[in-house]
């Protein structure tokens, strides 16, 4: 019969995921598309403490140089430091550090996003327009205002638009709707999505 973990091993696993986990979960906020499931996170979480400890550890088992109290250099090892590297993640993922530093290098990595729906809506400027036609043929206008949502679920592709407009037949100008309304649109009932000034 197998032995359950003691509770100083359980305590031993979490301290060693717990860099992974935090440095994902500043990282994950920051990004654009689907989550991955638990399973696949929990290996993440690992991946990325081994690589964290890996880079960190030799920088706190320097003998010389100042001294700090236990409970301050576990404090910094296992939550302020993965904190600082998760920040440093989420800017480098929202500033696309690594398209630039491979493009410095002349080399061609794959794009972070594996659909074209996030792509298109991870950087839409709130003065762009969308033209959303229907699977009936109905077709819905509206401006990309602030508060519209686009979903990066695999699952459901609904589209949150903040402000409607009317698109009248012809050439003539959209018009807001008065009053003001926003609409949600489930996924399964978008046949495309047209973007105007982006």
């Amino acid at each position: 019969m197998a032995e359950l973990p003691t509770t100083a091993e359980i305590t031993n696993l979490a301290s060693l995921l717990a860099p992974g986990l935090i440095i994902s979960t500043i990282r994950i906020r920051a990004i654009t598309g689907s989550i991955p499931d638990l399973k696949d996170r929990v290996i993440t979480y690992g991946l990325i403490s081994t690589g964290y400890f890996a880079a960190i550890t030799p920088l706190f088992h320097v003998d010389a140089g100042l001294q700090v109290p236990h409970w301050l250099w576990s404090l910094l090892q296992y939550f302020i430091v993965p904190v600082i590297v998760g920040i440093a993640a989420a800017y480098a993922y929202q500033h696309k550090v690594s398209y630039r530093v491979a493009e410095y290098f002349r080399l061609h990595i794959a794009h972070h996003l594996p659909a074209a729906w996030d792509y298109a809506f991870e950087s839409l400027s709130d003065s762009t327009y969308l033209l959303v036609t229907l699977q009936d043929g109905t077709q819905i206008g509206g401006k990309w205002a602030r508060g519209s949502f686009a979903s990066s679920s695999k699952e459901e592709r609904d589209l949150l638009l903040f402000e409607m407009w009317q698109v009248p037949a012809g050439d003539s100008d959209w018009t807001p709707l008065n009053p003001p309304r926003a609409i949600l649109i489930c996924g399964k009932d978008i046949r495309h999505v047209e973007f105007l000034g982006a």
